[in-house]
């Protein structure tokens, strides 16, 4: 398993990032009867009868909220980063190690029967998910008599890719800037994720810190294109902002002492000028939205595609207004 796998897993041993994942990304009615305070992580270490080891990525127990029976259900978290053809059947497989594990320590509901299992699939790769979502699609049926005989086993897939940008700018917790994070592509996004993880994730939620400082050691900050050399070690998230704005300063200086070379150098300066501006931009749209949304409710979708596409000197104007502004039409009016 490479790094980057690796540190997925440990993001999700976090109760706060399995809580916002279950609430604010997958979303379903289950979610709702959770009593997260109640949560357990369990071994997801199994060894079958042949004495094959086989290893889930994460499973969750949790207590139902109202008491009411069944008492418990269990959350299997697996993490992929690229399509597997046989998802299913290796959750299928899972999941019955786990009940025979279950049954084997006699941690059977009060009912004597087994708890239910949700499986979920968090996949952060960049191609479509083509494979079937449900075991029974990947069985021939031998005839119409039998199909009550074929296994279903469906398992909910967390696509990050299919998250439109401006739903996840409307989400202010972790896993939502592990997504953002995941997708960026330059030093402007990389800087303004560590700015919102600044946000979301508290100060006395240490571990969690930790977690997301060395990702972003081991996985970002490589993609950027820095050496192992090059990429300090053991920052926190405070240092790594500063770290990334002088880099962006230092870039600009150079671009002022080789402007000897005018041709190429006013095609590099216009990009990278645009690229600051762009995350500048993109930076005052997303104040301004959680301003508004502090001081007035949600904005409707098309206000909000209305401020991320205004021009700097638009959101400059709107933020003076939001000073004394009394509703949103006084603060974004004509």
């Amino acid at each position: 398993m490479g790094q980057h796998d690796l540190s997925y897993r440990l993001f999700f041993t976090h109760l706060r990032m399995i809580q916002d994942l279950l609430r604010e990304i997958v979303g379903e009615a289950w979610v709702d009867l959770i009593d997260f305070s109640s949560a357990e992580k369990v071994d997801a270490s199994f060894v079958s009868k042949r004495r094959k080891k086989r290893e889930s990525d994460i499973i969750w127990k949790f207590r139902r909220f109202d008491g009411e029976a069944p008492l418990y259900v269990y959350v299997l978290l697996e993490h992929q980063s690229r399509p597997d053809r046989f998802m299913a059947v290796r959750l299928m497989t899972y999941v019955g190690l786990f009940y025979e594990s279950l049954i084997k320590q006699k941690k059977l509901l009060p009912s004597g029967l087994l708890p239910q299992v949700i499986p979920l699939v968090l996949y952060n790769g960049m191609a479509e998910w083509g494979p079937a979502l449900e075991l029974s699609k990947l069985i021939e049926c031998f005839h119409p008599s039998v199909a009550r005989y074929l296994p279903q086993l469906p398992f909910h897939l967390i696509r990050e890719g299919a998250y439109p940008a401006e739903k996840l700018a409307e989400q202010e917790n972790p896993v939502a800037d592990l997504f953002r994070l995941e997708r960026s592509r330059d030093w402007e996004d990389v800087s303004f994720g560590i700015s919102q993880v600044k946000q979301h994730v508290r100060p006395d939620e240490l571990d969690l810190r930790q977690t997301f400082e060395s990702w972003i050691e081991e996985v970002i900050l490589p993609r950027l294109g820095l050496s192992q050399e090059e990429i300090p070690h053991g920052l926190t998230l405070e240092e790594y902002e500063s770290m990334l704005a002088e880099r962006i300063d230092m870039w600009n200086r150079r671009l002022r002492e080789d402007s000897l070379h005018e041709g190429q150098q006013q095609g590099l300066q216009k990009g990278l000028q645009k690229g600051l501006q762009k995350g500048l931009q993109k930076g005052q749209a997303e104040m301004l939205l959680r301003q508004l949304k502090a001081r007035f409710g949600s904005v409707d979708p098309a206000t909000r595609m209305r401020i991320l596409a205004a021009e700097p000197d638009l959101l400059l104007q709107w933020g003076d207004r939001f000073a004394r502004g009394a509703s949103l039409a006084e603060v974004l009016g004509d």
